[in-house]
């Protein structure tokens, strides 16, 4: 006991030393990913950002240059506070492209998009063939990047656990509303998704649309209160302050109060409710409760439905007729497309689309599919037809038929978006636009001869020889064929200005154009003549957002014109002149086009990529993990399993820009008896193939047994004192099937020496017991986890493992174990979750594996009964502890096979059943459980020691975050009841 409290003592001391070097580790779920393609990367670096795009895609890097100065000066003055470091942007062709990258493997959490990552500072973004579009992304990276760099993970946020403190629904909204202000399409879905929502409260819609939610909540908060309260809210947030403190101080209401009157604010600005005219929406709502309506689209004569669901990263399609969903017929999915279920939102992937054709009574189903875009056609009642593969294309925005195998496609490849013909059976693409400039959202006449689609160019920073200066809107062009139109000149036929834009042109049978536009500040349908001016329809009011950004507009005149009349009155002194010079203003202009000049890109500054490193991670802590296979070769360690003891483990990686290549360096130190431990791994994950190479060496000390009755050759007893060497040496691959399943395959080479130290002249004739061992292990994984919260998950994972190992020598042998590992994890009310995990394993051949029970993983004081002992004679080659099994200890339950069953139930106290948020994260991720073990064994009775054939155990116990650490607690009872004394685990563990 007193030896306990001690080890305890010492580390806790250890574990607060540690608060000071160690970052605070929430549990993630690791996917797998996919290399579809291989790239050749350039680089552009320049003094205020690098950024690394693919051979051939310089239009995006030249953008992306012109665009980042203004947008740095922005988000600059919006946000208050510069970007400190040189970001590495990553740029991709398209989304499917960047879902393949491995850039944030090993990252924690959900991933908003585009993507931002401290270590390394990388931001990864993806084209998707509107530069109008890509523009926003990067606006919206940098103000992201600015605001992780504010709130990043540092040592005083583990401690206060700001992050906590602030509602994602705030965060993902601030930094949107930084990035790009409060937009007409923002209000138009903001007053939707109010509208929409039955009984709508400030929860129900931060959880439909958190960061919609949080700009329309910064927005209300500029009109009504302050224009700079958004910024004043972070500054206060910065300080540790909660949202509900920072609010008070900053607008001096409670947050409550504020999130009420944001409602009633957006409820004044809606226009009257128009009778519903399409109703099925809300029906397939209800009918896929918790699923977002991604897509519903409708055959001409309005008797085919197609739409789409998305779900728990999954978007399901579904083909029926409206008589089926009008008898509420049950509809089945016809296909599924996978999302990335590492990123938190998937508003950016505009896949699949859907189009039906009239002509061919068909619909059209365009989704990217292992790196390629494919087009799949189905039948009017959802029957598959064929599908066709798009090569030398990086995506697809829009899809129209021409005749039944050649389609009108607004397609891009690279970073150029054209609106193409394409020919299904010849596999060749007829270009009918051939720019620089975005083209998109295509529509045909009925007799093919005019095409109307939206095109333009954003205006660059900086103009230069190849400026492209081309405003945006709605263009026409006339068609003659299918070939040889792409030199033929285009119309302007309306043009967008500052708060008009024009979208979704659709020729009509009289010969006019359905169009959407906003001259009114909201995006409303009208119907035009080529060419017609637009005009506000009678009795249509100018929306309430319109009218706020033309107040703004007057303000911003007024200033800056005042501004200009005192730059010219001081320019005109004599003092001015004296001081400044007169030739200031064209200086400073000068200065100006210098700096964007060296920022901008120019074929000259390209480098070719070159490995570069940076420090994926650093850690110092004390733990006693498995840095290898936890089997234990059963003579060398004469009989007895050793846990490994806590120890100082320090650890570092260092990894590749695009994570395609990771070194990780461990080693713990030697502590008391105990030796130390090395290792070395590499792998490479750069193809679709990923593999490693490992070294592992370790020494440790074996408990002496005065009543252990091992002898060697000649009959002598071992002696007490013995350390274990162990050189081991791996190869790897894994092949991933899928994001969440695996496979993979390990051949490894293991070297154990059981060296006898001296302690007296008797002692010193001992040799080495020695052992050469060839592993080789098959592995299948599934992975169907989602973290919820910390140390919560929804879903479950299953692994199978077989081994199969081979010695030479003088104790040659062949054997095999298998084991299959489950957990299923299932919410049950507010946060509350049930696990239930399941362990089965057996093994056979010439030789066994000895399977232990009594413990936890990363248990801190190891309880064995050492009244048990095994003979040496046992025809056991290795062996191991199968865990968790509670209430018991070491050695209580033993044989060559088993099966083990663990039932939980975990209850966060402070999410949401004690609502209570307080600055310390342990106290804050307290969790108590409730749990049953069971466990049964097969054995030789011949060679183990008598023991029972099952077992079962029940308790509690508590869990949490402390200093970094994953802290448990279990307190459990054997099957006798509350009768027997309670064994207690104290661990590193979830």
């Amino acid at each position: 006991m007193k030896n306990s409290l001690k080890i305890l003592f010492v580390l806790l001391l250890v574990a607060l030393f540690c608060l000071y070097k160690t970052y605070a580790q929430v549990p993630v779920v690791h996917y797998n990913r996919f290399q579809y393609r291989s790239y050749k990367w350039k680089v552009l670096p320049v003094s205020a950002f690098r950024i690394f795009y693919p051979r051939g895609y310089d239009s995006m890097a030249s953008f992306a240059s012109m665009q980042l100065p203004r947008i740095i000066e922005t988000v600059k003055k919006e946000m208050g506070v510069p970007v400190k470091s040189v970001p590495n942007i990553v740029l991709y062709p398209a989304i499917d492209q960047l879902y393949t990258s491995n850039i944030g493997l090993n990252g924690q959490g959900d991933l908003p998009f585009p993507t931002i990552y401290l270590k390394g500072s990388r931001l990864t973004l993806a084209f998707d063939g509107s530069y109008e579009h890509f523009g926003q992304q990067l606006a919206l990276a940098w103000a992201r990047l600015s605001w992780e760099e504010q709130f990043q993970d540092d040592l005083e946020e583990q401690a206060l656990s700001k992050r906590q403190l602030m509602p994602a629904w705030f965060r993902e909204g601030a930094i949107a509303f930084f990035a790009r202000g409060w937009r007409l399409t923002d209000e138009d879905a903001w007053l939707g998704l109010q509208g929409n929502t039955a009984n709508p409260d400030w929860t129900s819609l931060s959880t439909a649309d958190p960061q919609l939610a949080g700009q329309a909540f910064c927005y209300f908060l500029s009109r009504r209160y302050r224009p700079d309260a958004a910024r004043q809210l972070v500054f206060q947030l910065r300080k540790g302050k909660s949202l509900s403190r920072a609010v008070r101080l900053v607008v001096k209401r409670p947050l409550d109060t504020l999130t009420q009157q944001c409602l009633g604010f957006f409820q004044e600005r809606m226009m009257p409710a128009a009778p519903a005219t399409d109703t099925l929406r809300g029906y397939l709502l209800r009918l896929h409760r918790d699923s977002r309506l991604h897509a519903l689209v409708y055959s001409a004569d309005g008797t085919q439905v197609a739409y789409i669901t998305e779900k728990e990263h999954k978007r399901r399609l579904y083909i029926t007729t409206l008589s089926q969903l009008q008898q509420q017929q049950q509809v089945k999915p016809v296909q599924r497309y996978l999302l990335p279920p590492w990123m938190s939102g998937h508003q950016a992937d505009p896949y699949p689309l859907l189009h039906w054709s009239e002509t061919a009574k068909q619909w059209y189903v365009v989704q990217p599919e292992q790196g390629l875009v494919q087009v799949k056609r189905y039948g009017a009642g959802g029957a598959y037809i064929d599908r066709h593969k798009l090569y030398g294309v990086d995506g697809v925005s829009a899809l129209l038929d021409w005749s039944r195998d050649q389609w009108l496609m607004a397609a891009y490849r690279r970073a150029k978006s054209d609106i193409v013909l394409y020919n299904a059976g010849s596999l060749r693409f007829s270009p009918l636009t051939d720019d620089g400039e975005d083209n998109t959202e295509p529509a045909l006449d009925a007799a093919h001869t005019q095409l109307l689609y939206r095109s333009g160019y954003p205006a660059d920073s900086l103009y230069h020889a190849d400026s492209i200066t081309k405003p945006y809107g709605i263009y026409s062009k006339i068609i003659t064929g299918s070939k040889g139109n792409a030199k033929q000149p285009d119309r302007l036929l309306w043009r967008d200005t500052a708060y008009i834009t024009f979208h979704d042109p659709q020729w009509l049978n009289d010969n006019s154009i359905r169009l959407q536009q906003s001259i009114t500040g909201a995006m409303l349908e009208d119907f035009l003549r080529p060419g017609q001016a637009v005009m506000p329809k009678a009795g249509t009011d100018i929306r309430p957002w319109l009218r706020d950004y033309l107040e703004e507009q007057r303000k911003r005149d007024s200033l800056a014109a005042l501004e200009q009349r005192w730059k010219k009155e001081d320019e005109s002194s004599f003092l001015g002149g004296v001081l400044k010079g007169r030739d200031n203003k064209g200086a400073a202009s000068r200065q100006r086009d210098s700096l964007l000049r060296a920022l901008a890109y120019t074929p000259a500054k390209v480098r070719p990529y070159v490995l570069q490193l940076f420090s994926a991670y650093f850690s110092a802590r004390i733990n006693n993990d498995y840095y290898i296979n936890r089997l234990q070769p059963y003579q060398g360690y004469l009989g007895s399993f050793k846990f490994p003891e806590v120890g100082a483990m320090v650890n570092g990686g260092f990894s590749d820009l695009f994570e395609n290549h990771h070194f990780n360096i461990g080693y713990r130190m030697p502590a008391g008896t105990e030796g130390s431990d090395f290792f070395f791994r590499y792998e490479n994950t750069a193809k679709r193939l990923d593999w490693h190479v490992l070294f592992f060496r370790k020494v440790e000390s074996l408990q002496p047994d005065p009543q252990r009755d091992w002898k060697d050759e000649l009959g002598r007893p071992y002696p007490q004192m013995a350390k274990v060497k162990t050189h081991y040496y791996e190869l790897g691959v894994q092949y991933p099937l899928h994001y969440d399943w695996s496979i993979g395959f390990t051949a490894a080479a293991r070297r154990d020496r059981t060296v006898f130290l001296a302690s007296d002249r008797y002692s010193l004739n001992f040799e080495a017991l020695q052992q050469w061992w060839s592993i080789n292990t098959f592995t299948v994984s599934a992975n169907k986890l989602h973290a919820l919260i910390p140390f919560l998950y929804k879903g479950w994972d299953a692994r199978l493992l077989t081994d199969v190992m081979v010695s030479t020598g003088k104790q040659a042998t062949l054997l095999y174990a298998t084991a299959l590992r489950f957990s299923y994890h299932q919410p049950l009310f507010r946060d509350i979750n049930f696990v239930l995990r399941g362990n089965v394993g057996h093994s056979g051949g010439q030789s066994r594996v000895l399977y232990n029970f009594g413990g936890v993983d990363n248990n801190v004081v190891p309880r064995t009964d050492t009244s048990v002992r095994f003979v040496q004679e046992a025809p056991y080659a290795f062996q191991t502890l199968v865990t968790p099994f509670r209430g018991y200890r070491q050695n209580s339950l033993y044989g060559s096979s088993y099966v083990l069953f663990n039932a939980d139930l975990y209850v966060p106290l402070f999410s949401k059943l004690i609502p209570l948020r307080t600055g310390f994260s342990a106290l804050n991720n307290l969790q108590l459980g409730i749990f049953t073990d069971f466990a049964a064994t097969a054995r030789k009775q011949d060679y183990l020691p008598v023991a029972p054939t099952h077992l079962q155990s029940f308790g509690c116990s508590a869990r949490t975050m402390l200093a970094g650490y994953p802290i448990r607690f279990d307190l459990a009872w054997p099957q006798q009841g509350f009768s027997a004394p309670p064994v207690w685990y104290l661990s590193f563990t979830f």
